[in-house]
């Protein structure tokens, strides 16, 4: 992924990250190897899962969480559609519940990965809003003092 981007290849990108809130490594190959072919996978993408229908942004979250889980998906890829989910209104509970839903019929492996891709992004996520808080705090006592 060395090469320069052109325009195309530049607002497809910034296309993507607006609708889905994240890029994937896969999607950076791709748009430098076969522009045509993600453009394509990127309509279907749109009529499934991007565009407003009947499930809100956080139940199609919560879907594709359950999905990416149950076919033991890179926790990279699980951990971008949490974000999402939690920037959409879900709740850590919900996250969590719906990796439960998951266990028994896909086991306890499929389970597990999950689950650590939810502790990696909702503990990463909650120390960081932690810290910002903290350093709002911090930062708000002392223009008072």
């Amino acid at each position: 992924m060395g090469e320069v981007m052109d325009l195309d290849q530049k607002k497809m990108l910034k296309e993507m990250k607006e609708k889905r809130g994240f890029v994937l490594d896969f999607h950076k190959i791709l748009i430098e190897e076969d522009l045509e072919f993600l453009k394509r996978y990127e309509e279907l993408i749109s009529t499934a899962y991007a565009r407003q229908r009947n499930l809100s942004k956080k139940v199609k979250e919560l879907v594709f969480i359950a999905a990416l889980t149950a076919l033991q998906a890179d926790k990279s890829h699980i951990g971008a559609h949490m974000k999402v989910a939690i920037e959409n209104g879900a709740s850590k509970q919900e996250i969590l519940e719906v990796l439960e839903c998951i266990f028994p019929p896909c086991g306890v492996l499929r389970f597990m990965n999950g689950l650590h891709a939810f502790k990696e992004t909702v503990t990463t996520n909650r120390a960081q809003n932690t810290q910002r808080l903290s350093k709002a705090s911090k930062q708000k006592t002392s223009e008072e003092g």
